[in-house]
Order: structure tokens, then C-alpha cells, then sequence
């Protein structure tokens, strides 16, 4: 069993800091790039969480998923939700789980665009939001079909800049 560790050799890495950082960086600048109410919210945010999970694997991920919404809900001024961290996390973990160290493929990137939206942004999402105070009922349909209409499109950003990276990687390592 591997264990978390913040002193290990991965964490030594200096291209694992590096990426860390730019990705961090990344997210709090994708999440400003967002527009809807706060139920029923439109955004690009998602590359930066599926890069994070594509580049450092599910730990790490998570990790600097749940940074970035942390001090991204600092800086934005909003209400900080700790279980809206959580969903940073897992929806991080996901994407971590089948991208990282994987060739991309369609299918690779479908299953957890899916995964994610039916999990976190359908189901977590709206329950920490009836959480928060509005029903769950009166917002349920219009969050659902958005997600359901995001898939395609979510999955071809994320294939289309996966795979971008992928042949540009080589030349990034050398």
C-alpha cells in the first residue's frame, strides 16, 4: 500500500511541483471563465481538473484540485462549502484514475467526462446546493439536461486537447 506522502520522491520532483503550480494556476483562471446562476452554471473549468488528472495521477490530482478550489473560492470572494471541495476532489481522483499514464482514446476520456457529470455535477452538485437552501426539485431538470448536453461536449475539448498534448509531449520532456 502506497502512502501519502508530501516529502516523497514524487513530490521531489521538480516537474511535478512545476506542474502542480501551472495547472493550480490554470484552474483559478478557467473557473473565472464561467457564466449562469449558481445553480445552472456554464464553464471551461473542467480542462484544468481533467489536466491535473491526466499529468500527476488521482492523488495528486486530488490534492491540487482541492488547492485550487480553496483559494480559488478565497480570492473569488464566495462562500467557502467544504463538500463543493469535495466534488474538486473526486471529479480530480475520476480523471486521475483513467487518464493518467494511458494512451488517449475516446473511450478513455468518455468514461469519465461521464462518470463526472453524472456523479458529481448532477447528483453531488445538486445535493449540496438543496444543502445550501434551494430545492433540489425546482432546479433538478434544467441541471440535468445542461450536464446531458455538456457531455459531447466536454468530452471533445477534453479529447481534442488530450490529444493535442499527447503529441506535443515528447517534445515537452526533452
Amino acid at each position: 500500500m502506497d502512502v501519502i506522502s508530501f516529502s516523497g520522491p514524487k513530490m521531489k520532483a521538480s516537474r511535478t511541483i512545476v506542474y502542480m503550480g501551472l495547472l493550480f494556476a490554470l484552474s483559478l483562471i478557467l473557473k473565472r471563465f464561467t457564466f449562469g446562476p449558481s445553480f445552472l452554471q456554464f464553464g471551461i473549468a473542467f480542462l484544468a481538473t481533467t489536466l491535473m488528472g491526466y499529468y500527476l495521477g488521482p492523488v495528486l490530482a486530488a490534492v491540487d484540485a482541492a488547492l485550487a478550489d480553496q483559494v480559488g473560492t478565497i480570492l473569488g470572494g464566495g462562500m467557502n462549502f467544504p463538500l463543493f471541495t469535495l466534488n474538486a476532489i473526486i471529479a480530480a481522483l475520476i480523471y486521475g484514475m483513467f487518464l493518467h499514464g494511458h494512451k488517449v482514446t475516446w473511450w478513455r476520456v468518455l468514461i469519465p467526462v461521464v462518470l463526472v457529470v453524472l456523479i458529481v455535477n448532477i447528483w453531488l452538485n445538486t445535493w449540496w446546493i438543496d444543502l445550501l437552501g434551494t430545492q433540489w426539485q425546482g432546479i433538478i431538470v434544467q441541471r440535468t439536461i445542461k450536464n446531458l448536453v455538456m457531455i459531447p461536449i466536454q468530452w471533445f475539448l477534453t479529447f481534442t486537447v488530450l490529444k493535442t498534448l499527447e503529441r506535443v509531449q515528447p517534445s515537452l520532456h526533452a
